[in-house]
């Protein structure tokens, strides 16, 4: 069974989450900054990048959708760190 997550950011939100494994996380719509092992990575709607097993700091608006690249429980790949809201 395949697990994804899809997240949904609005403008002023940053969500900081821990990967405890590599992902994939594409960009259903909206545009996207992601910090991650210091690279910064601007997606747009329809664009995806390969993230490795790290802090992630996402910011933005619209949606994402998360993959992990095996087939683990949810719980096991990725936890919320913290979310802010700046505005």
């Amino acid at each position: 069974m395949s697990h994804s997550l899809r997240l949904e950011l609005a403008d002023g939100e940053l969500l900081v989450l821990q990967l405890s494994r590599r992902c994939r996380i594409y960009a259903r719509s909206g545009a996207h900054w992601l910090t991650v092992d210091g690279q910064d990575i601007c997606l747009q709607g329809g664009e995806y990048a390969l993230l490795p097993a790290s802090k992630l700091l996402l910011e933005g608006h619209g949606q994402l959708e998360m993959h992990p690249f095996t087939d683990t429980p949810l719980r096991s790949w990725l936890s919320i760190a913290s979310h802010y809201q700046t505005v």
